[in-house]
C-alpha cells in the first residue's frame, strides 16, 4: 500500500466504487445486462487500509449479488429486472474484512447494449409470430371440435373418406362417445394456470394415502417456497403439514 493521506485514500476508494460496470447474464442465453453499480460503505474503513484491496472486495461482492438477482429475469421486461437488481443491492451486505465490521449497499442502473437490444427485438418478433400461429391453430382446432361435436357430423365426416365402407358404418355408441369428448374441448384446459396447478397437485397428493407421506411432500413443497424466497408461504405450508391434536394423541397412546 502506498503512503498516501487519509483524504487521498478516501477519494481513491470512492472513485473506484462510486460507479463501476458489470456484465450480467439474463434468463435468455446470449443476452446480457450492462449494469452501472454505485456502492456505499457503512461505516467507512478505518485507517490504515488499502483502497485497491477494499474496492476489489466491494466490486466482487456486488457483481456476484447483482448476477444472482437478474439471472432469472427476462430482458424483455427490463424494468422488472432493474427493480429486482436494485432490491437486492439495497440490502446491506457484510464485507469479508478481518477485524472490521463494514457493510456495503448499492444502487444500480441496468441497460442493454445495442446488440442485446436488437436480440430482444428479434425475440419479441419471433414470439409474436409464434403467438399468432398458435392462436390460429387453436382457433382451427376449436372450430373443428365444435363442428364434430354431434354424432351426425362425425358420421358425415366419416362418409367423406375415400375408403369408407358404407355397409359397415361406425357404431352409434362410438360416435356419441367421441362427440361427447369433442363437446368438452377445451374445457379441461381452460382457466388460469394456478387453478390447473391446484388440480394437478390435488391429484398428485391423492397418490400417497399415508399421512406421513403427505407430510413429507408438504415439507418438500415448503423447501421449494423457501428457495423461491417466499418464507411466509413456506411457514403456512409447513403448518398445514403438522400433525393434528387427535393424531398426536393417537401416537401418544401407542404402547
Amino acid at each position: 500500500m502506498r503512503h498516501t493521506s487519509k483524504r487521498a485514500r478516501r477519494k481513491q476508494l470512492h472513485r473506484k466504487i462510486g460507479a463501476f460496470s458489470a456484465v450480467l447474464r439474463s434468463s435468455r442465453p446470449g443476452i446480457h445486462y450492462r449494469a452501472t453499480i454505485s456502492a456505499t460503505l457503512t461505516p467507512e474503513p478505518p485507517d490504515p487500509y488499502d483502497p485497491d484491496e477494499i474496492a476489489d472486495l466491494v466490486r466482487t461482492a456486488l457483481r456476484v449479488r447483482a448476477a444472482d438477482a437478474v439471472r432469472d429475469q427476462d430482458p424483455i421486461d427490463l424494468p422488472a429486472a432493474q427493480d429486482a437488481c436494485a432490491h437486492w443491492l439495497r440490502r446491506p451486505q457484510d464485507l469479508d474484512l478481518p477485524d472490521r465490521a463494514i457493510q456495503v449497499t448499492a444502487s444500480v442502473h441496468l441497460e442493454l447494449a445495442d446488440e442485446d437490444r436488437a436480440a430482444v427485438q428479434e425475440l419479441l418478433t419471433a414470439l409474436r409470430v409464434q403467438g399468432a400461429t398458435d392462436a390460429l391453430n387453436s382457433q382451427r382446432t376449436e372450430a373443428l371440435a365444435r363442428e364434430l361435436s354431434h354424432p351426425a357430423a362425425l358420421l358425415a365426416r366419416w362418409l367423406q373418406q375415400a375408403d369408407a365402407d358404407l355397409t359397415q358404418p361406425p357404431d352409434e355408441g362410438e360416435l356419441e362417445a367421441l362427440a361427447r369428448r369433442l363437446r368438452g374441448y377445451p374445457k379441461d384446459r381452460e382457466g388460469p394456470v394456478e387453478l390447473q396447478l391446484l388440480s394437478l397437485l390435488r391429484d398428485f397428493l391423492t397418490e400417497f394415502p399415508k399421512e406421513e407421506q403427505k407430510r413429507l411432500l408438504v415439507m418438500l413443497l415448503a423447501n421449494g417456497m423457501r428457495a423461491a424466497r417466499k418464507p411466509a408461504h413456506a411457514d403456512r405450508v409447513e403448518a398445514l403439514g403438522q400433525p393434528t391434536a387427535s393424531e398426536s394423541a393417537r401416537v401418544g397412546d401407542v404402547p
